[in-house]
């Protein structure tokens, strides 16, 4: 379902193109744009709120284009979703959906606030 991207050490996977359908990728793209406006409209400064956006969500995905079409990654929650795989009941969990202008603007913000951060010594 996912294949890993490399950027020096840091991974970041890349969900297959059609894992979803297209409605479905629409409405998750829709909600990308609605919190991206949000995060303009709230007048604080974009890192400062998505840093915080990101420490409060369960999972991230970030959305951007290429040549034929939309590519999307999971930024934050990869161990998460490893658990529930494996049976790890989870009652409910916060999802951030992010637009990014390309896929290392999506890699940046895995590395700055995601799955991606260097561990803490």
């Amino acid at each position: 379902m996912v294949t890993p991207s490399k950027l020096g050490e840091y991974i970041m996977r890349i969900f297959k193109k059609n894992a979803i359908s297209a409605d479905k990728l629409r409405a998750e793209l829709e909600e990308a744009r609605r919190f991206q406006e949000q995060c303009l409209a709230s007048g604080v400064n974009p890192s400062t709120w998505m840093e915080t956006a990101f420490e409060e969500a369960d999972f991230a995905f970030g959305y951007w284009p290429d040549d034929t079409g939309i590519e999307r990654a999971i930024l934050k929650g990869d161990n998460l979703l490893k658990e529930i795989v494996e049976g790890k009941e989870v009652e409910q969990f916060r999802v951030l959906r992010v637009l990014c202008r390309e896929q290392a603007e999506a890699e940046a913000m895995s590395q700055l606030w995601g799955d991606d951060r260097p561990k803490a010594a």
